[in-house]
């Protein structure tokens, strides 16, 4: 069973890393923060996988240690694993926010998670004493299975918050696909959750293969999401159009269409400078001025713009 267990998680890394390709070819096309801070929660949630493996292996491979340095070397990884759950769950977050038209998560999601990593980590720090000081494992062992139940707990707390915050989003369409993708992470996170209580082999091989559903659901689903949430992308024909409608409406200088063109085509800064043969602080006042003539407050809000103001979607709209 142990063997199909580390199976499971190889390809779950695997997929992961697929799901992470995939999230970033579509940024460079659709540069909207929740696709960005999406990407970013897939990145980490590897880097967690791949520490799991790690542990796995130090755990039952490396012979020469005695059971004491494997408790220490375990307890090592697992500081480090749930510190990059814990960023992890903020980009989730941070996804979730976005996903529901919020530019920015609130101060109190962003309180609750620094108190809890805080509180965790003086858990970690008096069961890392307890252990130097008298050889008690018990207690650090305790608080790294809770870590692991409340880390679970979050992740299936922060889906039923996307489902819950999915009557803010407005259209209806994007309403139905924000509450799909919730209830695609809320079913197997909250079966992880449940899985926690059975017998530590059957949990984890059951575990294993919850994850490997998960990463199959994303790398199928995130691409038509993505394609059907955010409309679809302006030919490189009718971009000149768009940009035409938009400069029109908002009165933008000849300059700025010029900025806003390479900021369709994913231009950073740095790029725009290189081009257009200007300062980093012209280009950066451009920007500025675009915003406050628009009123948008980022480059996806600006794409979105862009992308509205496309005949084929104006065709769908009035269609």
């Amino acid at each position: 069973m142990r063997h199909v267990i580390i199976f499971c998680n190889f390809l779950s890394l695997a997929i992961g890393f697929a799901i992470l390709y995939q999230g970033i070819q579509l940024y460079r096309t659709y540069r909207f923060p929740a696709l960005r801070s999406f990407v970013a929660f897939i990145a980490v949630a590897n880097l967690v996988e791949l520490i799991s493996l790690l542990m796995q292996y130090a755990a039952k491979n490396i012979t020469s240690l005695t059971s004491i340095e494997r408790f220490i070397v375990i307890s090592i990884f697992s500081f480090v694993g749930f510190t990059l759950v814990a960023i992890e769950l903020a980009f989730f977050g941070s996804t979730i926010w976005h996903l529901s038209g919020k530019s920015r998560a609130p101060k109190w999601s962003l309180t609750t998670f620094a108190s809890l990593y805080t509180l965790w980590f003086c858990a970690f720090g008096i069961g890392s004493y307890r252990f130097f000081e008298s050889g008690d494992r018990y207690f650090l062992r305790g608080v790294l299975e809770v870590s692991t139940a409340v880390s679970v707990a979050l992740l299936a707390l922060l889906a039923l918050l996307l489902i819950l915050i999915a009557e803010e989003v407005k259209p209806d369409p994007r309403r139905r696909l924000v509450r799909m993708f919730g209830l695609l992470l809320l079913v197997p996170s909250s079966l992880n959750l449940l899985l926690l209580f059975l017998p530590t082999q059957w949990s984890d091989l059951l575990l294993s293969l919850s994850d490997l559903a998960l990463s199959l659901g994303l790398l199928i689903w995130s691409k038509p999401f993505v394609v059907n949430y955010y409309g679809p992308v302006v030919p490189a024909t009718e971009l000149g159009v768009c940009l035409d409608r938009v400069c029109s409406e908002y009165r933008l200088s000849s300059r700025e269409r010029d900025l806003v063109h390479m900021i369709a085509k994913g231009k950073s800064n740095k790029n725009i400078e290189q081009e257009l043969f200007i300062s980093p602080h012209t280009v950066k006042n451009h920007i500025y001025h675009i915003f406050q003539k628009t009123g948008m407050k980022s480059r996806g809000q600006l794409m979105r713009l862009i992308l509205q103001n496309s005949p084929v979607v104006a065709e769908q709209q009035e269609y």
